[in-house]
């Protein structure tokens, strides 16, 4: 494997679905990255995770991990949809509490909170063979933007509204008995 090849070649999958989504009037574009190493990450407002009152939708960034080695066998692709940008800091146990409970029975990927505690998030990566390119990836990528946007929105209302202090976290417990 050529390591530039392929960083061309995603860099131009990315750009394939920046236009795919943007016919489907998807906001979204491609940046570059401000250091060095880091790969492009595609953009997107996923307007679909919008909280009732909000005027955008959640922010997802879309982007393939670094390539180590030319040796490497898998290469990895990742979303990270931010579903909260300002967490309210009292009820922060809580959340961390109903989140960890959530994890354990989503079927990819994991909700999580940053290190600032500032933003929840949720992030799915899935690793392919290094081999697959081309239309294949293309179509690899796409369903797991969709299915990190459907998992995003399995408990985002709960665990909004448990931020926000609108639900308990007993009621967010009750919501994943059922």
């Amino acid at each position: 494997m050529n390591i530039d090849e392929k960083k061309q070649e995603r860099r131009e999958l990315l750009e394939r679905m920046k236009e795919s989504l943007q016919e489907e009037l998807i906001a979204c574009e491609v940046a570059e990255p401000e250091q060095e190493g880091l790969p492009p990450v595609l953009n997107v407002i996923l307007d679909a995770l919008a909280k009732d009152d909000a005027e955008e939708g959640a922010f997802g960034e879309f982007y393939f991990d670094p390539i180590v080695s030319e040796e490497d066998e898998i290469q990895h692709f990742s979303g990270v949809i931010t579903l909260m940008d300002d967490l309210p800091k009292e009820h922060l146990a809580e959340l961390f509490e109903a989140i960890a409970y959530i994890n354990f029975i989503l079927p990819c990927g994991r909700y999580c909170i940053d290190k600032g505690q500032s933003f929840l998030a949720y992030r799915l990566t899935v690793p392919f063979s290094v081999e697959l390119s081309g239309d294949a990836l293309f179509d690899q990528m796409n369903i797991c933007m969709a299915n990190a946007v459907a998992s995003a929105d399995l408990f985002l209302e709960p665990l909004v509204q448990l931020a926000e202090g609108e639900i308990t976290l007993d009621e967010v417990k009750d919501m994943i008995e059922r």
